[in-house]
C-alpha cells in the first residue's frame, strides 16, 4: 500500500478538530485565552513576553498538535493494558456503589483518586528510564500557560497504564470525572501560570503556581519534588514537598533541548540511547578492572 500524504493530513485535521470539541480541551483553551486577555489589558497593550517565551509557547502548542499523529498507537496500547488487567483478574469495587452516591461525592472521589494515581505515575516518570519521556515537559525554560500541553505522547501512555492499575479496582464509572475532568484541566493550566502565587493557609490543600514552579526549578534540591497535580498533601505525606519560599530559580532541565520541537519529539530515543551507552561503558570498565585484579 502506497503512502498517502493527503489521507494522513485529513486524519490529523479530523483528530485536531475532534479534540477542540472535547470539553476538557475546549475549557483549557478558553481559560488560556481569558488569562491572555487579562494580561493584555493589565499591560495596556504592551508586549509582556520575551522572544524566548513566545518561542516556548509556540513550541508547546506544536508538540500538543503533533501528538495527534500518535493517538491510534496510544489508544491501542491502552486497550492492550486494559485487556491484560482483565486477564489478570484483579478485584474491582462494586459497580453499583458509586451510582448510589451523591454526584458531588463522586466528583470529589474521582479527583482525589485521579490525583493519587497521578502522584505515583509522576514519581515514576522522574526515575531514570522514564525520565527521557517526562523530560519533554520539563524542557520549558519559561513555564507558562501552554506548558501543561508540552507532554510527549509516550507520557500519555504511561499515565493510562497507571490509571488502569491504580484506578480500575476502585470501580468508578467511566464518566465519573465528568465536570471534574474540566476542573482538573483548568487547574493544570493554572499551576503553570507565570505568577508567584501561593495559597496561604490552603497551600497543602490545593496546588498553587508557586508550588508547581518549584517542581520545574532546575536546582538539585527541587528535583523530584512537588509531584502532586492537585493536592500537595500527597507530597507532604510521602516526603516530596518542597516550597522554601518564592521561586526565583532558573526553570527547565539541564541537558534537555529547550524549544527544539524535532529533538524533543525524538528525545526519549536519544535519552535511552545515552543511558544505554553509559551503562555499557560502565560495564566494560568494571570488566577491565576485574581482569586486572
Amino acid at each position: 500500500m502506497m503512502f498517502d500524504p493527503t489521507a494522513l493530513f485529513d486524519y490529523v485535521i479530523s483528530k485536531i478538530s475532534g479534540a477542540y470539541t472535547d470539553r476538557t480541551v475546549l475549557a483549557g483553551v478558553l481559560f488560556i485565552l481569558a488569562v491572555l486577555a487579562v494580561d493584555f489589558i493589565r499591560r495596556r497593550g504592551a508586549m509582556g513576553w520575551s522572544r524566548r517565551k513566545v518561542e516556548s509557547f509556540l513550541a508547546s502548542l506544536t508538540i500538543f498538535h503533533l501528538n495527534f499523529l500518535f493517538v491510534p498507537f496510544v489508544w491501542l496500547a491502552a486497550l492492550w493494558l486494559q485487556a491484560a488487567y482483565e486477564v489478570i483478574g484483579l478485584p474491582r469495587g462494586d459497580p453499583q456503589f458509586w451510582p448510589q452516591m451523591p454526584g458531588w461525592v463522586t466528583v470529589i472521589a474521582a479527583i482525589f483518586f485521579h490525583d493519587f494515581a497521578n502522584y505515583w505515575n509522576h514519581r515514576a516518570m522522574h526515575l531514570k528510564w522514564l525520565w527521557p519521556i517526562h523530560a519533554i515537559h520539563h524542557s520549558d525554560p519559561d513555564v507558562n500557560l501552554a506548558t501543561s500541553y508540552r507532554v510527549h505522547f509516550l507520557e500519555s501512555l504511561v499515565m493510562w497504564g497507571s490509571y488502569t492499575i491504580l484506578l480500575s479496582w476502585i470501580g468508578l464509572p467511566p464518566g465519573a470525572l465528568g465536570f471534574a475532568a474540566v476542573l482538573i484541566a483548568i487547574h493544570n493550566i493554572y499551576v503553570h501560570v507565570d505568577l508567584d502565587w501561593d495559597h496561604g493557609r490552603f497551600k497543602y490543600l490545593l496546588a498553587s503556581p508557586r508550588f508547581h514552579r518549584w517542581h520545574h526549578a532546575d536546582v538539585p534540591a527541587a528535583y523530584g519534588k512537588n509531584l502532586a497535580n492537585v493536592f500537595p498533601f500527597f507530597d507532604v505525606i510521602f516526603g516530596t514537598y518542597y516550597v522554601p519560599g518564592p521561586c526565583d530559580k532558573p526553570l527547565g532541565a539541564d541537558g534537555i533541548p529547550q524549544n527544539d520541537v524535532a529533538r524533543l519529539m525524538l528525545w526519549p530515543l536519544i535519552g535511552w540511547a545515552q543511558y544505554l551507552r553509559q551503562d555499557l561503558a560502565e560495564l566494560s570498565q568494571k570488566r577491565d578492572e576485574h581482569r586486572q585484579v
